[in-house]
């Protein structure tokens, strides 16, 4: 028995630390479950702050419960705050694990013995505990402030919970952390706070109602001084040093955190994201842009202009440099707070550069190609220029300098308004994608809708080899290599074209000042003189400029030239340090080669004039210049025949230029010199085929409204190919006139359809329909 009770007790001996083992299992069990079934709450939300790509601040936003509660980051403090809070709340911080028992022990025999509470012994970890999870300050609150504690010290580390203290500090009303109120009391960022300021918001908390300092100084400078001389004592800060600090007041105060660059800090902050957001602007070139967009705008108003928006890209990331949304955000009359980056408007003539590059990409056109500035019907619609002028022909390149609307229109009817709207779409313009259904011809001349921010990004790619990429707003953005939207060397050519200053875009006293910087650029300016643009580029910067009203009226003097041209080239000369040369090499595949000066094609033997002009190896058209043609005349050089009327003898071969029917007629109307072939030899009975009269008016894509009653006519007028004498009108089948090539004749039409036909002395002819609808 005895043997058997010694075996028992051995027994129990040995299963005493496994026992101890289970308990403590069971309990670390019980209080990880606890800890994961009651997490301590999270930190409440945070305001907004935004950020420059330095690292300063912006601008700063009320959190979503409306207080000033800005995230503070340890590295933006400086070492004698840190200093000030650990010494006055929390010496042993970095040692405890949350809680310091033996500062816990002492307060509650303090406690005891005064009968009172007078003594916490809070650490700086519970402290946080408190303040996400505020409760009246009994015992059974302090210690779940103490689980709390421990809880928060697994959970963050040192750092993260010492960050979170100096957010959370309470500084009276609504102004929450050591960053709030460093803007809101002292007007500076944390970073650059003095020792009595450090350690005022060490002290505040302790009392804020009391202490707040929008209210008085007073208390808080006694309160701040009490702490700087035991600080002193401890031997904490240099004597030296505290005696400056205590000599130092502080007044009543209370301002707004910073809102520079307002319209983008509203803009990142709907972006979504943290609350502390890094961005890409240059606080230098925003503030230039801010203050040159400022003083344009008080030059112009007296011209009924009273606002504008810049935008400024860093093309080698597409770095949003500056965002000036409007010339004064706090101008309530004159709307300031509308962003006039994002705001839709009709973009003018601004997107005519990408049409014409797509001819260039296609190999259609080159700099040098004539094109035809005429009066155009495109079925109903007949555009005019700026100026309200026609010059009959001109190279693309003028075309493109003077923004003439006749050539740019009469190319996207070649091209096809669906596949370029199609283009633009992908190009970023979300108005015109939405609506390509219901766009024309007219969008090249603006009859569209696009922001200046759309529109800054798309000229970017004349500027980076063709490649389109997304803006970048912050600096977590991706760097992305972009989309190729045109080939390196169309971009080239329209930067070379654009680049010129040989144009009637450039006020006189920019010239006369000799300020232009190298820069290629567009203008535009909206029907009525709304909106007036000019976008401007060289390989650092791509930089866009909207001048006009926000309430919509126009203006006499608003242009892109007038206008918005003079603070593009401030801007660049201001922002642009490294702008002495363009920057945008010519790519190989761009050379030159000798066209004809009549066509800007490859010239004939028959060419007597050449100039040399760009070209895209392996793409531009190589076809030869036509104009010139052969025609065999009598000695009088009054009539010329065909092959079927060619006399044996008495006539002789002369050269003469041919030119489409509708701008030989515009030369003929119009007294332009140019030699015309004399008219076929009216005595010829052959009939021929191929391009005959072209008709004019009346229009087949028209419906004609004519008051009953009256004598109103309609317009007879056809172009033919040159050597044409005689025009011969059919109504109906039947001969209604004869008349001289291009001469226009009237007709009284009878009912509400007719077919009108012209026919040419060579047997060649058209018809239309003419419809009529009488009122």
């Amino acid at each position: 028995m005895i043997d058997r009770g010694k075996q028992l007790q051995r027994r129990n001996r040995e299963q005493v630390p496994r026992r101890i083992l289970a308990v403590c299992i069971v309990v670390l069990l019980t209080l990880g479950l606890l800890d994961q079934s009651f997490p301590p709450p999270a930190p409440p939300p945070f305001s907004t702050q935004v950020f420059d790509r330095d690292g300063e601040l912006l601008g700063a936003f009320l959190s979503d419960d409306d207080k000033w509660r800005l995230r503070t980051r340890l590295d933006h403090l400086p070492p004698e705050m840190i200093t000030a809070v650990l010494q006055k709340e929390d010496r042993w911080f970095s040692l405890h694990p949350g809680v310091n028992v033996p500062a816990v022990l002492r307060a509650l025999y303090t406690n005891l013995i005064a009968g009172e509470r007078v003594s916490g012994a809070s650490t700086i970890t519970m402290q946080v505990a408190r303040m996400l999870e505020p409760d009246d300050r009994t015992y059974a609150i302090k210690l779940r402030e103490m689980i709390r504690a421990l809880q928060l010290e697994r959970r963050y580390s040192k750092r993260e919970i010492l960050e979170l203290y100096v957010s959370l500090l309470p500084m009276g009303g609504n102004i929450e952390g050591v960053a709030s109120a460093s803007w809101i009391y002292f007007q500076r960022p944390p970073a650059r706070l003095s020792l009595a300021q450090c350690a005022a918001l060490a002290v505040l908390p302790n009392d804020p109602n009391l202490l707040r300092l929008d209210r008085s100084a007073d208390p808080l400078q006694r309160r701040t001084r009490e702490w700087l001389r035991r600080f002193r004592d401890r031997g904490v800060f240099p004597a030296s040093v505290v005696n400056t600090a205590m000599e130092e007041t502080f007044t009543v105060a209370r301002n707004a955190p910073p809102l520079r660059a307002p319209h983008y800090c509203q803009r990142v902050r709907r972006r979504s994201g943290g609350d502390l957001r890094r961005t890409t602007i240059d606080a230098a070139v925003q503030d230039a842009a801010e203050r040159l967009l400022a003083n344009h705008v008080q030059r112009v108003v007296v011209d009924g202009v009273s606002n504008g928006a810049v935008l400024v890209i860093r093309n080698d990331g597409m770095d949003v440099a500056a965002y000036c949304g409007s010339a004064d955000y706090d101008d309530a009359m004159r709307h300031g707070q509308v962003d006039g980056i994002g705001a839709v408007r009709s973009p003018g003539s601004t997107l005519k550069p990408f049409l014409y590059a797509r001819a260039f990409e296609d190999g259609s056109l080159t700099p040098l190609r004539r094109l035809a500035d005429i009066p155009t019907d495109f079925g109903g619609y007949t555009p005019e220029n700026f100026d309200t002028e026609f010059r009959g022909e001109v190279t693309v390149e003028e075309a493109l300098l003077q923004s003439l609307n006749i050539p740019a229109v009469r190319e996207l009817a070649r091209q096809g308004a669906g596949p370029f709207v199609s283009w633009l779409a992908r190009l970023g313009f979300r108005d015109i994608a939405e609506r390509r259904e219901h766009l024309g011809l007219s969008l090249i001349l603006g009859g569209c809708g696009a922001t200046l921010e759309e529109l800054t990004r798309a000229f970017s790619i004349l500027a980076r080899d063709g490649r389109l990429s997304p803006l970048r707003f912050e600096t977590d953005d991706l760097l992305d290599a972009g989309q190729q939207m045109l080939s390196v060397s169309a971009a080239f050519l329209i930067t070379d074209i654009l680049s010129k200053h040989e144009r009637p875009d450039i006020p006189l006293e920019l010239l006369a000042q000799s300020r232009l910087p190298e820069i290629a650029w567009k203008t535009g300016t909206s029907y009525g003189k709304r909106d007036a643009w000019a976008i401007g580029w060289n390989a650092r910067y791509t930089i866009g400029v909207w001048m006009g009203n926000f309430n919509g009226e126009g203006a006499p003097h608003l242009s892109g030239a007038v206008m918005a041209v003079p603070l593009l080239v401030d801007l660049f000369n201001a922002i642009d340090t490294e702008g002495k040369t363009l920057g945008i090499t010519r790519p190989r595949e761009v050379r030159q080669r000798e066209v004809c000066v009549r066509s800007g094609m490859l010239p004939s033997p028959q060419c007597a004039e050449t100039v040399q002009d760009w070209y895209i190896v392996g793409t531009s058209s190589r076809a030869q210049c036509h104009l010139m043609q052969l025609f065999h005349v009598d000695a009088a050089r009054s009539l010329h025949y065909c092959m079927e009327c060619l006399p044996d003898s008495g006539t002789e071969e002369v050269w003469y230029p041919v030119y489409a029917a509708e701008l030989a007629l515009w030369f003929a109307e119009n007294g332009v010199g140019i030699p015309r072939p004399p008219p076929h030899n009216p005595a010829c009975t052959a009939r021929f085929s191929g391009e005959g009269p072209s008709i004019l008016s009346p229009s087949a894509d028209y419906t004609y409204y004519l008051e009953r009653g009256t004598e109103q006519e309609i317009l007879l007028h056809a172009a033919s190919p040159a050597g044409t004498g005689k025009h011969y009108w059919y109504v109906d089948g039947t001969l209604y006139v004869e008349a001289e090539a291009g001469e226009r004749v009237f007709f009284r039409p009878s009912a509400s359809s007719h077919r009108i036909t012209c026919m040419d002395d060579a047997g060649r002819k058209q018809t239309v329909p003419l419809r009529i609808v009488y009122y």
